[in-house]
């Protein structure tokens, strides 16, 4: 399928839908934004490492300084992070910021975005004046990419959007799909974007980040972002990783002082903070078997294997819709992500983050009420 700029009623460059709008449940319940348990938003539940609060306190007197335009300490340690040399990263206001950067600078005709995917990838080849040919990923597989279907597609893209883990579906791709997909991109001669934003949720996560290979070769670009993993959405923090010859290329394009001196900052403390890490895998590891058992045990639920922090639900069988699951939740000052925003899923389809036992617990006892009083 394919959708131009101005295509079904220009509904495609309107603004997308996305988790964790606290505001939005302020004004419409009259809650106070502490009361919230919000699963909306797919952010670390331990909240930001307890150094990068003591430090952003100690350091709140730098907001009369310009950032650094160049972010220096902070590629530091994100070089010692990711183990690419700095001059293959080049930091940002999120990773979305590179995702309409890398979309303005190379101007592309046609891209390919599977789809239900994070809804920016296709907002940002809008804006740029691309088309865009959407792969639909099928529910009956777990959402899984069709790796023949890909090739079928690539000869008629300049660039292709990849999540993995995708965002809502969790799907995570394995080092050996990885590598033919870069194969089969640098083959076509098509540019590929793949985003790792949740990919630190993973021990092994550097076994299937494409960082290192970005840093080195032309036509690929590996997207991070610490607002998840640091629990830092505030912020605005992420970055990427290419050849130094694509990084400058960006560089020269992008609004100057795009990451502010809080947010560099903060990541540098954070990155260093690798006993938070190691107690947010292990926490994430068990809680989202948990909550994946316990919402498999609610009659209609089918939720989807989780890879990551956040779990997709399909509840059609449950004779709900998610807006009649959300009313009830409500109740309970509890956010869930309703996916009906994202192509190829419905009214039936939910997504929440992993968060901490009490409150997982909290949720399925929710949703268990609304189920029985439907």
């Amino acid at each position: 399928m394919v959708y131009g700029q101005t295509g079904n009623s220009g509904r495609e460059l309107a603004r997308p839908v996305h988790g964790g709008d606290w505001q939005g449940a302020v004004e419409k319940y009259g809650w106070q934004p502490e009361d919230i348990l919000d699963f909306s938003a797919n952010i670390n539940p331990l909240g930001p490492p307890a150094g990068v609060l003591e430090t952003l306190q100690q350091n709140l007197q730098a907001i009369q300084r310009y950032p650094d335009p160049y972010c220096r300490q902070l590629k530091k340690a994100l070089a010692d992070y990711l183990q690419v040399d700095a001059a293959a990263i080049i930091a940002a206001n999120g990773a979305t910021e590179l995702i309409y950067l890398i979309c303005q600078a190379l101007k592309p005709r046609r891209v390919l975005i599977p789809e239900p995917t994070f809804s920016e990838y296709r907002r940002a080849a809008l804006v740029a004046g691309a088309e865009v040919l959407m792969l639909e990923l099928d529910p009956a597989s777990s959402f899984a990419l069709d790796i023949a279907r890909w090739r079928q597609n690539l000869a008629q893209v300049d660039l292709a959007f990849l999540c993995n883990p995708n965002n809502p579906t969790g799907q995570l791709l394995e080092r050996a799909v990885l590598k033919e997909i870069v194969d089969l991109c640098q083959r076509y001669g098509v540019f590929l974007l793949v985003d790792e934003s949740f990919l630190d949720f993973l021990p092994n996560w550097p076994e299937l980040s494409l960082g290192s290979r970005a840093a080195a070769r032309e036509g690929l670009l590996s997207l991070r972002s610490l607002t998840k993993i640091f629990a830092l959405p505030g912020l605005r923090l992420g970055c990427g990783v290419g050849h130094p010859e694509l990084v400058a290329r960006l560089e020269a394009r992008r609004d100057p002082w795009s990451v502010n001196i809080l947010a560099q900052i903060a990541g540098a403390v954070a990155l260093a903070d690798r006993e938070y890490l190691e107690a947010t895998r292990e926490l994430i590891r068990r809680e989202k078997e948990y909550l994946y058992h316990g919402l498999a045990g609610l009659a209609g639920f089918r939720p989807y294997h989780p890879e990551v922090n956040f779990i997709l639900t399909d509840i059609t069988a449950s004779g709900l819709t998610v807006p009649q699951l959300a009313a009830h939740l409500a109740r309970e000052r509890i956010l869930i992500r309703d996916c009906s925003s994202f192509p190829g899923l419905g009214p039936a389809y939910f997504r929440v983050a992993v968060r901490e036992r009490w409150a997982n617990q909290k949720l399925l006892a929710a949703l268990e009420k609304a189920v029985e009083e439907s």
